[in-house]
């Protein structure tokens, strides 16, 4: 073989070596993660899992009024609220963006 296919493979083999390295150390940064992203992915299939069935929704908020019904009213106003906000400051970014 020519010495510089002999330098290609040993640098081939550096790299290699280089890579299985960075691949361990990057998987041990990681490991912390892992807890956190799984409650994540729990939490995410659980909001789908609602999306798909909104009956199960719907049920959960008509017993939370009959039930605290004060508290609903509450959270309702607190909600109207919240959306008012929301659809005012929306609606100044956009005009300010077309300016």
């Amino acid at each position: 073989m020519s010495q510089s296919l002999i330098e290609l493979a040993e640098r081939r083999e550096r790299l290699i070596a280089k890579s299985a390295n960075l691949r361990a150390g990057f998987a041990g940064e990681v490991q912390p993660l892992k807890r956190a992203l799984a409650v994540a992915d729990r939490g995410v299939e659980g909001f789908r899992y609602l999306q798909q069935h909104p009956g199960i929704v719907a049920a959960a908020v008509g017993l939370f009024v009959v039930l605290r019904p004060r508290r609903a009213i509450s959270w309702a106003m607190r909600g109207w609220s919240m959306w008012r906000l929301f659809r005012n400051v929306r609606q100044r970014i956009t005009e300010s963006a077309i300016r």
